[in-house]
C-alpha cells in the first residue's frame, strides 16, 4: 500500500468516550477515521465516502445499529461491518451475521481485539499490506 493512501475506517456509536477511543488508537495509523453518532450519520457518510471497515454500535439513537447495517448494506455492499454491543445477547449477535456484518465486538472494547479484527476485515478486501498499528 502506498505511504499516502489512507485507509477508510468508520466508527459509529453515540458514546464519545468510544469515538476517542477509536481516535486515540488509530491516531497513528494509515487510515482515516469519520465518526458518527448515529446511525442516520453512519448512513450519509456511506452515501459520500468508500469505507472499507466500518464498526457499528448496536444501540444508537435515532436508527440502531442492526438496521443502519441492513441499510449500509444496500448502499457499499463490500464494507466490512464490525458490530459492538455492550450486550451479550446471541440473538443480536446471530441476526447481525445473517444480514451481513463479518464479526462483533463487546464492550468493554479492547487495543488487541480492534486491531485483530479491523486487520481481518482489511485483509477479507484485499488490503495485506498495512504495515502496523501502534
Amino acid at each position: 500500500m502506498s505511504a499516502n493512501l489512507q485507509i477508510p475506517i468508520l466508527v459509529a456509536d453515540d458514546d464519545p468516550d468510544i469515538l476517542n477511543y477509536f481516535r486515540a488508537i488509530f491516531k497513528n495509523t494509515q487510515s482515516h477515521l469519520y465518526y458518527a453518532s448515529n446511525g442516520i450519520e453512519a448512513l450519509q457518510i456511506a452515501l459520500k465516502q468508500k469505507v472499507e471497515v466500518a464498526s457499528i454500535d448496536i444501540n444508537m439513537p435515532k436508527l440502531d445499529g442492526l438496521k443502519t447495517l441492513a441499510k449500509w448494506k444496500t448502499i457499499q455492499l463490500n464494507t466490512q461491518i464490525v458490530i459492538i454491543s455492550s450486550y451479550s445477547d446471541g440473538n443480536l449477535v446471530r441476526t447481525a451475521i445473517r444480514n451481513g456484518a463479518f464479526t462483533y465486538l463487546f464492550k468493554p472494547l479492547n487495543k488487541m481485539d480492534i486491531f485483530s479484527v479491523t486487520f481481518k476485515c482489511l485483509k477479507n478486501v484485499g488490503i495485506e499490506d498495512v504495515v502496523s498499528f501502534q
